[in-house]
């Protein structure tokens, strides 16, 4: 069964899209590989934590908070300044990923829900990747 991106939200709420970030910054913040790539501070209280939270929050059907305090989401616009070449996004999404397992498994998320998220995750950091290497 396919659940609509939009409709996740209402069916989970926000604390595992908070979690979620919270878990993907603490994997992010030990990875040597794309550590320089994020702000200094990673914690749960740190900008790119609360972005990550509000924009998935807003993606997956709950309120727009992220838009309306920073606009347009303009994922590959905002992260062009960073070098995200492959192996860079695999690293990332590898994070994302084990997050997200940790996320599910803690909220009792259905299969379905966890699947929709992980094909949005690994469709949106491939958007990401703008360079050789």
């Amino acid at each position: 069964m396919e659940v609509p991106n939009d409709s996740i939200h209402a069916a989970i709420g926000s604390p595992p899209f908070a979690d979620l970030a919270e878990s993907l910054y603490r994997r992010i913040e030990r990875d040597d590989r794309i550590r320089p790539m994020f702000s200094a501070d990673l914690g749960p209280q740190s900008a790119a934590v609360r972005d990550m939270r509000e924009f998935l929050i807003q993606f997956f059907g709950g309120p727009a908070d992220y838009s309306a305090r920073k606009g347009h989401p303009r994922l590959r616009a905002r992260h062009m300044r960073f070098p995200i070449d492959q192996t860079a996004r695999d690293a990332w999404l590898g994070h994302a990923l084990a997050a997200l397992d940790e996320v599910a498994a803690r909220h009792a998320l259905r299969a379905e829900i966890v699947g929709a998220i992980a094909d949005y995750l690994r469709h949106a950091s491939q958007f990401m990747v703008h360079r050789l290497g």
